[in-house]
């Protein structure tokens, strides 16, 4: 049979063919939550990545039908900031195909050496604070908010194109009553003067993410892979943010007025995003926003406490307030994820608090 890998450029129909061709690989796989594949175009389209990188998307094509797709990209930010010239890859699907698959990713790795690259990262869809990772555990569950799924035979796909393991990334969980232990270091770090934890105000959202953004920056400065974002990213950030926002599950903790440390989780949006399958209109929206009010699992998505602050139960007492007020709003599981495995300070918060890893993502290397 005829194989052929074409390179696509970025108009609509284009990106909108590239996207749709989940379509054809999630057929059988009941947990895969379908994304609003609109907005998965817009996003490749038009997206911050846009004027941070360049990217060039590939079909491989079994007589003239779409068997697996690729993106490949450089982040130009990425570079600068690690003075150096890496590349990535993203988007990955595929059918049970390694031919095609080897093909696909030969004609993507060409591209990259062709602009200096002597090893490629992926999956990123575009950057490290996009949806990551390869799923290589845990296939009978459904992905929670911005987490990725795919299906157990990529990683066999990958490692037979030659790809090895470079970081993992986890996800814990948690559900239960409030650990009495949490409740009274809650009680001895709020003793101290001038400290405050509060909701967000969501009515002054910009504000308040302005107030943060330098303690995302400085918190994660040490995490794997970390570029800070620029504005144009934090603004896109924020307003993805603002529809699912639930001010009674995002904090930020003030010593004397002045932010120090923050935690924002999220309703698990997907599991009424899974009603609408992949598209908004005419009833997608009616669904999802039906489906919400059905949730009863958060996900924590961002955590962040200054360097100077760390260590003195100040993340303790931001996970202790989003289960007091989960609780309360009737949510009964907490999803904390993606934690790089190298961070280990965080991995010792949410074991010692009772969490559970129960999922795995990675992220592989090849050198060129």
């Amino acid at each position: 049979m005829a194989l052929s890998i074409v390179p696509l450029g970025n108009s609509r129909s284009e990106v909108r063919r590239f996207v749709h061709f989940m379509k054809d690989v999630y057929r059988g796989y009941p947990n895969f939550v379908p994304p609003i594949y609109s907005q998965v175009v817009d996003f490749i389209r038009k997206g911050p990545f846009n004027r941070i990188g360049e990217k060039q998307l590939f079909l491989a094509l079994r007589d003239g039908k779409i068997v697996a797709r690729l993106s490949v990209h450089r982040n130009f930010a990425y570079n600068e900031h690690y003075q150096t010239n890496q590349g990535f890859f993203g988007f990955f699907e595929a059918l049970d195909d390694q031919k095609a698959v080897n093909a696909l990713f030969a004609a993507g790795e060409d591209w990259l050496r062709q602009r200096g690259c002597s090893s490629v990262l992926g999956p990123m869809n575009f950057a490290i604070y996009d949806e990551i990772g390869l799923l290589i555990d845990a296939f009978e569950q459904d992905p929670v908010l911005l987490c990725t799924y795919n299906p157990p035979y990529y990683l066999r796909l990958l490692e037979n194109a030659g790809y090895k393991k470079e970081v993992d990334w986890y996800a814990y969980r948690r559900g239960g009553e409030v650990p009495n232990f949490m409740r009274q270091i809650y009680n001895r770090v709020m003793r101290q003067k001038g400290l405050t934890i509060r909701e967000v105000n969501r009515k002054k959202l910009a504000r308040e993410a302005e107030a943060v953004k330098h303690i995302f920056n400085q918190a994660w400065s040490e995490n794997w892979g970390n570029v800070p974002f620029n504005d144009e990213q934090w603004q896109y950030l924020v307003k993805e943010l603002k529809m699912i926002l639930n001010e009674k599950l995002a904090f930020i903790a003030e010593l004397n007025g002045e932010p120090i440390a923050f935690s924002i989780s999220l309703v698990d949006a997907n599991q009424a995003v899974k009603k609408a399958n992949g598209r908004l209109f005419p009833f997608g929206l009616f669904r999802i926003f039906w489906e919400m009010k059905k949730i009863r699992r958060v996900r924590t998505t961002i955590l962040g406490v200054l360097k100077e602050y760390r260590n003195r139960g100040l993340e303790i007492a931001l996970v202790y307030k989003t289960i007091e007020n989960g609780l309360a709003l009737g949510f009964t599981e907490a999803d904390c994820s993606l934690i790089v495995e190298t961070n280990q300070p965080m991995i010792t918060v949410l074991e010692k608090i009772g969490c559970e890893r129960y999922k795995t993502w990675r992220i592989f290397r090849k050198e060129l």
